[in-house]
């Protein structure tokens, strides 16, 4: 069973100039048409080049953003139909870890109110005892103590910080949560704790994840299956042993060329790089978005958007030139 599906999700960012009388000049558009489901209990990784529209597609599936158009599914349901109520209930299943953990918590606030705050909000009978309990036990939960109850955000280490959003995350007992870049501020080596966190409360409470991230090698630990974005489009969409063991889309071959490898000197990387600078999504090209730097690309790519098709089962690509 799926727990969220997206078709043909579009958003628009109007652009507009004028001081006293303000028009629409143009528009940015930052998703352009996608589609893809997440099942119950599994992980899609979300990857592409910064500037492709991965975190405004989560920012609309939690309600943040309103989709320009589309439509979003949780549970069979469309969210952007919910009535207040439903929209409530929604917002204590379905929660988000952004990037930046220090920017995200409130630096006024010690990490008991921090995280109580949102069982206040959804719950507000519960006493204050209730609350306690039930941060100290999302606390634990991330690897914290009590202790930690009574400090500051500024007190903790990056990698801990990011253990408080995700214990906040997780304490209205969600079942959808947002991963957007939530590893990419950290060491590697705390990357590699806060990652192994995060299937270890999957396995444990039955989460979904959409994680977002530009990282493959990342993608590649956590996800069950991956949906490759350039521009606002999905290039790629199948399960991640497929992909690692058999891209089709020339984007996605050229992503994991360029993947770094460990003990490798004097290697020329030259042609591992994508040529040039992804394009502007105020005035994105015509036909395949990533004809512009395609080495494969002609002038049917330049002039016919590719369909979006499975090519193989579960395998969705858009490209006229991959063949199964």
């Amino acid at each position: 069973m799926n727990i969220v599906e997206v078709k043909n999700l579009t958003k628009y960012f109007p652009i507009e100039k004028g001081i006293l009388f303000r028009s629409v000049v143009g528009h940015v558009k930052a998703v352009d048409g996608i589609s893809f489901s997440i099942p119950e209990g599994e992980t899609l990784g979300l990857v592409g080049e910064s500037g492709s529209g991965k975190s405004t597609v989560g920012n609309m599936i939690l309600r943040l953003l309103r989709p320009t158009s589309g439509d979003i599914i949780y549970r069979g349901k469309t969210i952007l139909n919910f009535s207040r109520a439903e929209e409530r209930a929604f917002h204590s299943k379905a929660q988000m870890v952004f990037q930046n953990p220090f920017a995200s918590l409130n630096p006024r606030m010690i990490v008991g109110d921090i995280i109580g705050r949102v069982l206040r909000v959804q719950n507000p009978s519960l006493k204050r005892e209730q609350v306690q309990e039930r941060v100290l036990h999302s606390l634990e939960e991330v690897g914290l103590k009590r202790e930690h109850m009574t400090r500051y955000p500024h007190e903790f280490s990056g990698g801990q910080r990011q253990r408080i959003a995700i214990a906040r995350a997780l304490i209205s007992d969600p079942e959808f949560l947002v991963l957007d870049e939530p590893t990419s501020a950290l060491d590697v080596s705390v990357q590699a704790q806060i990652l192994n966190l995060f299937k270890e409360i999957q396995n444990s409470r039955n989460l979904s994840y959409l994680f977002i991230s530009h990282n493959l090698s990342v993608i590649r630990h956590i996800s069950h299956s991956v949906a490759v974005m350039y521009l606002g489009n999905l290039m790629e969409y199948c399960s991640r042993e497929e992909l690692f063991a058999s891209p089709l889309h020339p984007y996605t071959q050229a992503l994991l060329r360029s993947i770094p490898k460990p003990f490798v000197t004097g290697e020329d990387i030259s042609d591992k790089i994508i040529k040039g600078d992804i394009p502007s999504p105020i005035n994105p090209p015509t036909g395949c978005r990533f004809n512009t730097r395609c080495p494969l690309a002609d002038d049917d790519c330049r002039s016919v958007r590719p369909e979006w098709r499975e090519i193989r089962a579960g395998h969705w690509i858009a490209c006229c030139k991959a063949r199964a």
